[in-house]
């Protein structure tokens, strides 16, 4: 039965995770609307904190949690965009930026492109720039990594579940 209830825990993180997306990429920042988007998404981020504590039987579940949570505190700081240092963006050839894009959200709709001495939490925000085979160039946040870091221990320890039958995670 307890498979079942994950089941549905991870379908209300699967949906809140795209119901931000789709709010980040769609709906504006400004007036009512934008209103909206910043409440919308700080209610999922919370509540996708306690869905990844509901699987804190999995060590890596702590981390994506707390990953979550330093990436919240910048983002908090700015309206619930996460910030980007105009030099950073700028130092890459990948990213096309002027100086009109300071005070903007950027193309994909979460990073709000600001001088590094406007940036709250500087090193929280979005600030390492990684360079990932078939997908290119993409700056990451120290959240961003625990996150990922927290995901692949997931991964791991799935792995080694499944591979040894009869084992299972501390409840």
């Amino acid at each position: 039965m307890r498979r079942l209830g994950d089941s549905w825990f991870l379908a209300a993180a699967a949906l809140m995770f795209a119901g931000q997306q789709v709010a980040i990429r769609l709906v504006p920042t400004d007036g009512f609307a934008g209103g909206v988007r910043r409440a919308l998404f700080f209610l999922t981020t919370g509540l996708l904190i306690l869905l990844a504590l509901h699987f804190r039987r999995f060590w890596g579940a702590w981390l994506v949690a707390l990953g979550i949570f330093l990436n919240l505190i910048p983002m908090a700081a700015h309206g619930g965009s996460m910030p980007i240092d105009y030099e950073i963006l700028r130092s890459t050839d990948a990213f096309h930026v002027t100086e009109d894009d300071i005070g903007k959200q950027s193309s994909a709709g979460k990073d709000v492109v600001l001088r590094r001495e406007d940036i709250h939490f500087y090193a929280l925000s979005d600030r390492y720039v990684v360079e990932l085979p078939l997908y290119g160039p993409n700056i990451y946040s120290l959240g961003d990594f625990v996150l990922f870091s927290g995901l692949g221990l997931i991964v791991l320890q799935a792995a080694w579940l499944v591979a040894r039958p009869g084992a299972s995670p501390r409840n």
